[in-house]
């Protein structure tokens, strides 16, 4: 069935993009992007370091940092002479050290994607997050304006949430997504705000490709995600609603498949947002056999914004089931604001806590705060 739609799909692109003539107007080019510069401190219980890109395995940490945070942007779009719109981005990592930075990346290369839309909806083809992530409404919304953007944003970079459990769901959108792997998405278009997306990847380890050969573990292969959203305004008053879904196929036969469902919502008025998710992200990857070892978390975001000034404060909790009748939990609460300086530039602050606790009798058990002070620019 994957290759009969994969093959489909390649030969309706072909017939939209031959529809019309040889004569379509010249692309555009638009060159974009931002950096930014963080300082700050951060105190805990657990001594050893290692944050959620696993930049170091070892203590004690220093307890204040300095980093940096760079991307550039090429942005192509252009029309058919057939009607049909295409844009294309290619995003560059442009830390001083990419690998440094996030040692989880092939290269500096981000994603690289193109996207093709018209009356009858969307296609997105290339490494770009998939229907489950772009289509999630949770308390990310609003949250993202205030500092680095609630629990969305850079807290877990400086504290230990891997001393008790490396599973847990840290941020308001679903963990075990698609991610940048490389896929085809098709979004309908939204008729009276609802709207409806499939996405589908061959293996959420290949970033820039899947090959036919692969034969790695560890990954989940021929996965498909699902979302459906509703978007409407009442007067005043904006409501947002979602559910999604990703399910897969295990690369190794000794561990679970894959299914993770998240289910959000998010009303607006005036100057103010409130969102929360509930994502249930089951077994997928982990060992067969071994009971009560399901992923699940919540969040909630409070945002308020009044011109230049941004305001917001997020809550995360996660559990990874250890037993029956316990589990591993994390709670982290995220205050943040942003002032808008104009011109592209603005300077933000935010202060986070986390607790973890470990359940079946465990003693890694972790609790900081800190804070970061951040300062960019975008064009």
């Amino acid at each position: 069935m994957n290759k009969l739609l994969l093959g489909t799909t390649a030969l309706v692109g072909a017939s939209l993009l031959m529809v019309g003539g040889a004569y379509a107007a010249k692309p555009k080019m638009k060159l974009g992007g931002g950096t930014k510069v963080e300082i700050g401190g951060a105190s805990q219980d657990f001594e050893a370091f290692s944050d959620a890109a696993g930049r170091a395995t070892a203590g004690p940490n220093r307890g204040y940092f300095m980093s940096t945070d760079a991307e550039l942007h090429f942005n192509f779009s252009g029309k058919t002479d057939a009607g049909m719109k295409w844009k294309a981005q290619i995003q560059f990592e442009t830390d001083a050290n990419v690998a440094q930075a996030d040692p989880t990346k092939e290269s500096a290369i981000d994603e690289t994607w193109i996207r093709f839309s018209g009356s009858w909806g969307q296609v997105n083809l290339g490494t770009e997050d998939g229907a489950e992530d772009l289509m999630h409404v949770s308390g990310e919304g609003a949250a993202k304006k205030a500092g680095t953007g609630g629990v969305d944003g850079h807290w877990d970079e400086h504290l230990d949430t891997k001393s008790v459990n490396s599973r847990f769901a840290l941020e308001p959108t679903l963990k075990k997504d698609s991610s940048d792997h490389v896929k085809a998405t098709y979004f309908t278009p939204r008729i009276g705000g609802l709207q409806v997306g499939v996405s589908f990847t061959p293996d959420t380890g290949a970033v820039g490709g899947a090959p036919s050969n692969d034969n790695q573990t560890g990954n989940f292969e021929n996965t498909w995600g699902f979302g459906v959203q509703y978007k409407k305004k009442f007067g005043g008053v904006k409501v947002a609603a979602a559910g999604v879904l990703h399910i897969g196929d295990e690369e190794s036969e000794t561990k679970e498949d894959l299914t993770a469902w998240m289910v959000g919502a998010e009303v607006g008025y005036g100057g103010w947002k409130l969102g929360g998710a509930y994502q249930d992200n089951g077994d997928g990857g982990e060992t067969k056999g071994v009971a009560d070892d399901d992923m699940t978390g919540w969040d909630v975001g409070l945002g308020y914004s009044s011109g230049p000034v941004h305001l917001a404060v997020s809550y995360v909790h996660s559990e990874v089931e250890v037993s029956a009748s316990d589990e591993d939990t994390l709670d982290a609460v995220v205050v943040g604001g942003t002032y808008v300086l104009g011109g592209g530039a603005k300077v933000y602050a935010e202060v986070f806590w986390m607790d973890t606790e470990a359940g079946g009798g465990g003693t890694t058990n972790n609790e900081g705060y800190g804070f970061i002070l951040g300062t960019a620019v975008k064009f």
